[in-house]
């Protein structure tokens, strides 16, 4: 059992050995980084290291079990010594393949890599020189010899039989220890005991993406991108021929209108932003988006309505928080049928609404009561440019209350603080806020509602409404702009609504604060993903490159919101509704309205268009690679 042990740790520290020969390898990328750093990259990377020695180790800890009952001949270490070298040798031609490639690709080593091989394998090895493919083979045999020499000490052939024995207690003692080493495989396979499961993000510490990429183990991105379903998206959602589908995807963003209008709603050019993600705050309960909404669940959002800028008419672009988030802070409508949110690498090809602020000057801020690296979204805001990242972790666990984390209140205690504290920076900040007190199970002290969910949205509201009343009375309210928006609303409210209607997707979302000009309401039809384009245009910061962004103050442009469910669509503007289950014939669903089906040609273009889009943001990160 103890052999089993070291020899698990022994992966982990030629795992991180390796991180360190990738770093100098490619010393024309790394060597503008410390050597601190370096070591930063290594030890950040841990975790996807003990979780690649867990898969390495998880099949000999179940045959360990095996051969406790089962122990006649010396099968066991024929068994281990045949696994060793096997498993030396995937490891030494997976790192071997990521050195190289790393300098054409700019990315970890993923299944990119195994599916061009078998695609076109000439076309796949002519990348490397043909030096590289005599010396590989070579220098991969030699490690590999002498690893397996050492590993295989363990297991000699002499003697290596397991000492059988003497009775059945010593049997159920030993089975009792191999038990807890499968427990100790699945917990580092799976990353941990939290909420979120191990994923490429996970190691993602910096707004350096070398780092970032140095921290990752290529074993662990490999295998871990095998194991998911590998789609054609240029394949799916095929409506029509992609000229017509370019067409209209030109038309319905261009509009009739030539004269440009665009109604000024900041009266300072750099204001400090507070972007408040509602957890699942729908606008069935908000009495600025739903007139006939009961006006005690959320009067604090609803106040906003009034004495801010209300949007009334925007739409969430799906119904979970990793597409919300996605929508909201990368302007990247949602899939039906994906999360660009868990794919690292087409997150690495993103338009990002905080990289864009901190290139003028912007200090960027993610907050979360909750596990930050649940579906990877440590990586996706890494990405994004957000220097500091604070979770639950980063709490006391006394106060770590409720199944997914820190409540609000605490939450909007801290963000008080955190603004206060920055009264007096030199630079402009956003600060980013994901709320969880109104996720299920909806476990907060508060207790007004007989509903759960109005509940737990009360509570959440009433503690944004305590933040609003003490950050007002402060110097820093008079250049803070507000954001709040949700990110989703909840799918069981109001009691009936089905999941493809659009009142399911209907949200809040307000600007207030001291650098708000005027209240005002605005009725114009959009979704989460226009945020950017909106705001950024207010600011005078060229937005442009945002494609599936709208100003939603500029009347030169078409309006309309787009939302996508489970395997279907739904398209609304001011004159037709189109909802279609892609599952059920493409047929349209209830609650449509669209007499001259221009919504149903305008819905199917989008979601085409944006499946093209998502074909072609797997690529290159932002280094510059050989070859190029």
């Amino acid at each position: 059992m103890c052999k089993k042990i070291i020899i698990y740790f022994i992966f982990v520290l030629l795992f991180a050995v390796g991180k360190f020969g990738f770093i100098l390898y490619h010393d024309d990328v790394f060597a503008q980084y410390t050597i601190g750093q370096w070591f930063d990259a290594i030890w950040h990377g841990l975790p996807h290291d003990l979780t690649s020695a867990g898969y390495l180790m998880a099949l000999p800890a179940v045959v360990q079990l095996v051969y406790i009952w089962y122990s006649r001949g010396q099968w066991h270490g024929t068994f281990m010594r045949f696994w060793l070298r096997l498993s030396i040798l995937l490891v030494l031609i997976n790192y071997f393949s990521d050195l190289v490639l790393y300098g054409y690709w700019g990315f970890r080593l993923d299944s990119t890599a195994l599916f061009y091989l078998l695609d076109n394998p000439v076309e796949a090895l002519g990348q490397a020189e043909w030096w590289m493919l005599v010396l590989a083979p070579i220098v991969i045999f030699a490690f590999w010899y002498m690893l397996q020499k050492m590993l295989c000490m363990f297991y000699p052939k002499a003697g290596s039989h397991f000492e059988k024995p003497v009775s059945a207690g010593r049997r159920s003692l030993q089975t009792v220890a191999a038990l807890m080493l499968c427990g100790v495989c699945f917990v580092a396979i799976r990353g941990g005991v939290t909420t979120s499961t191990m994923n490429v993000g996970r190691v993602y510490f910096s707004t350096e993406m070398p780092l970032n990429h140095a921290a990752t183990n290529p074993f662990f991105s490999f295998f871990n991108s095998l194991s998911k379903k590998q789609k054609d998206f240029k394949k799916q959602y095929r409506f029509m021929d992609a000229a017509e589908a370019e067409r209209l995807y030109s038309q319905m963003n261009t509009g009739e209108v030539t004269s440009a209008s665009m109604d000024t709603l900041l009266n300072v050019s750099r204001p400090n932003i507070v972007l408040i993600i509602f957890e699942s705050f729908s606008g069935a309960a908000c009495t600025g988006v739903c007139e006939d909404a009961d006006p005690t669940i959320m009067p604090n959002v609803n106040r906003m309505y009034s004495e801010g800028i209300g949007f009334t008419n925007l739409f969430a672009n799906s119904f979970r928080t990793d597409r919300g988030c996605a929508s909201i802070l990368a302007s990247y409508p949602a899939q039906p049928t994906y999360s660009v949110m868990k794919d690292q690498d087409r997150c690495n090809n993103l338009q990002y609404l905080g990289k864009r602020l901190k290139e003028n000057g912007y200090d960027l801020h993610f907050i979360h009561g909750g596990d930050v690296n649940f579906t990877n979204m440590r990586g996706f805001l890494t990405t994004g440019g957000f220097e500091h990242i604070t979770g639950d972790t980063d709490f006391p666990i006394t106060d770590r209350l409720s199944k997914w984390g820190v409540p609000d209140g605490p939450m909007f205690s801290y963000l008080y603080d955190e603004i206060a504290c920055e009264e007096s920076a030199d630079s402009p900040f956003l600060k980013v806020m994901l709320t969880l007190s109104s996720h299920e199970p909806f476990d907060v002290d508060y207790h007004h509602f007989d509903n759960p969910y109005v509940n737990s949205v009360a509570y959440a509201d009433s503690c944004f409404g305590s933040f609003i009343d003490r950050i007002r009375q402060t110097p820093a309210w008079d250049n803070l702009l507000i954001i709040g928006v949700a990110d989703h609303a909840f799918a069981r409210y109001p009691e009936g609504i089905q999941n493809h209607e659009t009142l399911r997707y209907r949200i809040p979302m307000f600007w207030a604060g001291g650098a708000v000009t005027t209240p005002k309401t605005i009725s114009t039809y959009g979704s989460q993903t226009d945020l950017a384009a909106t705001l950024l245009a207010q600011m005078g910061i060229d937005h442009t490159d945002f494609n599936f962004s709208k100003n939603l103050c500029d009347s030169t442009i078409g309006h309309y919101a787009f939302y996508t469910f489970s395997d279907g669509f739904g398209l609304v503007n001011d004159t037709a509704c189109y909802v279609q289950d892609n599952s059920q014939n493409g047929n349209a669903l209830s609650g449509s309205s669209d007499p001259t089906g221009i919504a149903e040609s305008y819905g199917k273009a989008y979601l085409q268009t944006l499946y093209d889009d998502l074909a072609g943001r797997k690529g290159c990160s932002e280094i510059t690679v050989k070859g190029e």
